[in-house]
């Protein structure tokens, strides 16, 4: 955890090697920074949404051009492997470029005043307006896709925005905001806050702003919610995920997509099959298979390109873990294939085997690192309730060779988006991604956070039609 007063030397969770130093903002000066913004924000307001899409595609370059450089510090400072940081790097730059293609098409609407009585004269339309300043709290596991995902569109659609990093790997994240800086965002426009839980809380309860938007856990959700303010909330939360695999599922089509995701950033996704769901008939063969895929799968340096399993991002994040991994056998799981302990910041893939549906894990208790979980199932209404029993409902799946029946079973799931025969850890940037339950308010994608980033308003030209006079030319 940073101290908010001193300096903290970042290190890499591979081997503890020193990547760089950062100074936390004083919780007293964070008022400084949201000033600064809220000053700025007019201006960058009142520029032309081209001139502020010419910004944002030449930061998009700038990412272009510096990815191989960041996607090594990305993959240092966070223990995510290389290849899984260079797609990171690619990913944000092709959504900070579409953020601005569409801001370039980006129009109103006008209104049908013409069909309603007392409104036939008039003209109205309704366009986007800023919101003001955009709180943008960064997740340590994603951190530069999200913080173009926020920060470009809330700067898009006019919004100064104020920059919280991930306490535990900031170093690209500041290295980013540079990049912006540079393509010709003032300074003011995109502020930055460095430090723990008290400059966050002391960011997200400032009156001056006007939306927090937050990838992280579901307590800080609810306590950013529990700030006595009317202001909007975008909040992207925690997820246990269900992935249900029906007793016609092709195991071939499901291990791999299954194994990708729930080894994703080393098992830290937030959207991932954590709860795998499976037919009593297809437990033991799935699990086999399973084991054999997690048997092959080289755990070490993020750096090596060998590599397919990373530490997590802290020792302290490795051992909570493993006392889920203890957790659940106590409560009648099986340790099927893997250790279950922690080797610093190392943890080696498992598998947990005939979890009952009472087990913590079943529910709400996520599991953040690289470990599969089988809980039978007889029914399909039984695989229904046991997905649905979670306070979580960020995404879901379904394994089936009956598409018809797969969808239904897709259909029932409480969640956020649902995928068919694949991952439920599907995020292209062309879906409006986000959950339901405790996993969160609004979406996330390209243009579905540009709304997000803005409201609505209409403006009215009164008895602009006046009727033409009988005789008139």
């Amino acid at each position: 955890m940073i101290s908010d007063s001193v300096p903290l030397s970042i290190q890499a969770p591979a081997t503890s090697r020193p990547l760089g130093l950062v100074h936390p903002t004083p919780p007293a000066e964070v008022a400084a920074v949201v000033a600064r913004a809220a000053a700025s924000q007019a201006a960058w307001a009142a520029r032309r949404a081209g001139e502020r899409a010419d910004i944002l595609s030449r930061a998009a370059d700038l990412l272009g051009e510096r990815g191989a450089e960041l996607a090594r510090l990305l993959a240092e400072e966070s223990g995510k492997i290389l290849a899984q940081a260079q797609f990171e790097l690619r990913f944000s730059a092709a959504l900070c470029r579409g953020t601005a293609e569409r801001l370039r098409a980006l129009g109103g609407d006008l209104l049908p005043t013409g069909s309603l009585e007392g409104t036939a004269d008039d003209i109205a339309w309704v366009r986007r307006v800023p919101l003001g300043v955009v709180a943008a709290v960064l997740p340590f596991n994603f951190p530069v896709e999200l913080l173009v995902e926020k920060a470009a569109s809330a700067l898009a659609m006019g919004n100064a925005v104020v920059v919280k990093p991930p306490e535990q790997d900031p170093l690209t994240v500041l290295a980013a905001i540079g990049i912006f800086l540079e393509a010709g965002v003032p300074a003011d426009v995109l502020g930055v806050v460095v430090g723990g839980a008290a400059a966050g809380a002391a960011l997200c309860a400032d009156p001056r702003v006007a939306a927090v938007s937050l990838t992280g856990s579901t307590r800080a959700g609810l306590a950013v919610a529990a700030v006595p303010l009317l202001r909007k909330l975008h909040l992207e939360l925690g997820g246990n995920d269900a992935a249900v695999i029906c007793r016609d599922a092709d195991l071939d089509l499901a291990v791999p997509d299954l194994v990708f995701g729930r080894t994703l950033m080393n098992g830290q996704a937030c959207a991932s099959n954590k709860r795998v769901i499976v037919h009593r008939s297809l437990h033991d063969a799935l699990a086999e298979r399973l084991a054999a895929a997690l048997a092959r799968i080289e755990v070490g340096d993020p750096l090596d390109p060998r590599t397919g399993l990373g530490p997590l991002i802290s020792a302290a994040a490795a051992a909570r873990v493993a006392a889920q991994v203890a957790a659940t056998v106590q409560q009648g799981g099986r340790l099927a294939w893997g250790t279950g302990r922690a080797d610093g910041a190392y943890f080696r893939p498992c598998l947990l085997t005939g979890v009952p549906r009472t087990a913590g894990v079943a529910g709400d208790d996520e599991i953040f690192g690289p470990v599969l979980t089988l809980i039978p199932f007889d029914t399909e209404d039984e695989a229904v309730a046991i997905a649905n029993q979670s306070s979580y409902g960020l995404s879901g799946c379904v394994f089936s060779r009956d598409w018809p029946r797969a969808l239904q079973l897709a259909d029932r799931l409480e969640c956020g988006g649902a995928v068919v025969n694949g991952t439920g850890n599907y995020r292209p940037f062309i879906v409006p991604f986000g959950g339901v339950k405790q996993s969160g308010l609004g979406r996330e994608g390209l243009g579905f956070t540009l709304e997000e980033m803005s409201q609505p308003r209409y403006t009215v030209l009164r008895r602009i039609r006046t009727p033409r006079q009988e005789g008139a030319p």
